[in-house]
């Protein structure tokens, strides 16, 4: 039997179907997984550069926080420097910046604004130093991943967030600085921003009144009981000046400060080693045997004591020519003060002082007082009228410009009293205190018959008794009233704040 073959190729034909049709296949699955691989790649870029971003955001914000400590620590230590200059002012002896509550608080509110402004400041410099950057990090040894600071802006705000600076913002306190920190991450040539925002705090203070330093002071105060034993001591000290102002700086002298001046020294250096010292020549007093020597120049006109105390002891005879012009005294003459020819223009410069005698002559004229005390307080305890201490002049006698004439009429004369009550005039503000233990003594202003003396103001005829002379109760209140202070020193306890510990914290978040 014979077969015959022939399928004409078909088979062939269906097997190159196939293969077209599973190569087609293939190219679709493979072009789509050349496409996700691509897109992976991307997205793993992108997110490369984020996480760029988020490490510089993390890297420069924890670099800033560990500079707002270095800064807390800085002024931190600047407020105690600034403390321990008001601790040297309140050290005995206290010095006259800070001798009042008033002031010492003034004090400390001066030092607290100067470091607020301090820490901001500091602040706001590390915020420009921050905006400077221009070298990226890399923390990456391929190169291909990086971070950099694009800019850095503070802003300061009050306690309702509002810009301080803004104008129309009335309150303008800074209660707070606003950071905002652009950071841009960059891998393969892809960048992405995040910007950083974070608030830091401003105290409200910088110092801690709560838990204050102890400091111990010898205050100098006034003392309130004063007597004619206390006016003048009949014991002057043997310490030297020069020995005294070492104890005072030293902290181991009591007041009142007194020494004796000796032979070569001159009270205007004295002065001026006192005042080289901070402290105050109101607070010393200084004992003499030799007025001319110690406090004269080339003459006794026109001296300026700048308020230090001068005890001319008894027996300097002869000290006193034409003391004229003299301001700024607290003398104490120990005796008889015998001026020569004049005692005038005294205290011209319109500042307060204060001339006390025991005894008084004065060969011609005593007028043209300027805001000066002049005490005539006489010898202690007199029994016979000889014993009594006088009041001499030639011509004038005449209290005026606010001056003040004070006698203890228990110690004076009383021809002299009677001759005062008949000669004295007043004007400008002056006049005239006294004193006596005897209720029923009495100093009137008389005319040469006896008489009461009285003058016309507003075209009214007024006793001048009334007007210009004064009786003092007590001896403490007469001397008082007539200027003259002691000072005694009492040792206490001064609260000084401590430098408050400044909070660094600070809200932090991130904007993508």
């Amino acid at each position: 039997m014979k077969y015959i073959k022939n399928k004409h190729g078909y088979a062939l034909v269906i097997v190159l179907l196939v293969i077209v049709l599973f190569l087609g296949i293939s190219a679709t699955f493979i072009a789509g997984s050349l496409n996700h691989a691509a897109q992976e790649k991307t997205v793993d870029t992108s997110n490369h550069a984020v996480a760029a971003a988020e490490m510089g955001t993390l890297y420069f914000t924890s670099d800033f926080e560990r500079e707002l400590k270095i800064i807390k620590q800085e002024v931190s230590e600047q407020t105690q420097l600034k403390l321990n200059e008001l601790i040297d002012c309140i050290k005995a002896p206290m010095g006259t910046a800070c001798d009042t509550p008033q002031k010492r608080t003034a004090w400390e509110q001066k030092i607290d604004g100067e470091m607020r402004t301090l820490y901001i400041n500091e602040v706001l410099a590390k915020v420009n130093a921050l905006n400077s950057l221009t070298a990226q990090s890399d923390p990456f040894s391929t190169g291909q991943i990086d971070y950099s600071v694009q800019s850095a802006v503070a802003t300061n705000r009050n306690a309702d967030k509002l810009d301080v600076n803004d104008s129309s913002v009335a309150d303008k306190k800074v209660k707070s600085i606003e950071v905002k920190l652009d950071v841009i991450g960059t891998a393969e040539s892809i960048n992405k921003d995040l910007t950083a925002t974070f608030d830091i705090n401003v105290p409200d203070t910088f110092l801690n009144a709560d838990e204050a330093l102890k400091v111990d002071t010898i205050l100098i105060q006034l003392d309130e009981d004063l007597t004619y034993e206390k006016i003048f001591t009949l014991n002057p000290p043997t310490k030297s000046c020069a020995t005294l102002l070492a104890e005072v700086k030293a902290n181991t002298a009591a007041a009142p400060y007194e020494c004796v001046s000796k032979t070569g020294e001159k009270l205007n250096a004295f002065i001026t080693d006192i005042k080289a010292a901070h402290l105050d020549p109101k607070d010393f007093r200084v004992y003499t045997t030799d007025f001319t020597g110690y406090v004269c120049t080339t003459n006794c006109n026109n001296l300026d004591f700048q308020g230090i105390s001068i005890v001319v002891q008894e027996g300097d005879a002869n000290a006193f020519n034409n003391m004229n012009n003299l301001v700024n005294a607290n003398l104490i003459i120990n005796g008889k003060l015998d001026a020569g020819n004049n005692l005038i223009n005294l205290g011209k410069n319109g500042v307060k002082q204060t001339i006390i005698v025991k005894e008084l002559s004065v060969d011609v004229n005593i007028k043209n007082l300027y805001y000066t005390n002049f005490l005539v307080l006489g010898y202690e305890n007199p029994v016979t009228e000889s014993e009594k201490a006088s009041i001499d002049w030639k011509n004038h006698i005449e209290v005026s410009n606010f001056s003040h004439f004070c006698i203890d009429i228990d110690r004076i004369s009383q021809t002299d009293l009677d001759r005062l009550s008949k000669e004295i005039e007043f004007s400008e503000g002056g006049k005239l205190s006294y004193y006596s233990k005897d209720p029923s003594k009495t100093f009137t202003l008389k005319n040469p018959n006896g008489t009461p003396r009285t003058t016309k103001v507003d075209n009214q005829t007024r006793d001048m008794t009334a007007l210009y002379v004064v009786r003092e109760d007590t001896y403490s209140t007469f001397l008082k009233n007539c200027g003259v202070t002691l000072k005694n020193t009492k040792t206490v306890t001064t609260d000084v704040s401590v430098p408050n510990p400044i909070n660094t914290d600070f809200d932090f978040e991130v904007e993508y």
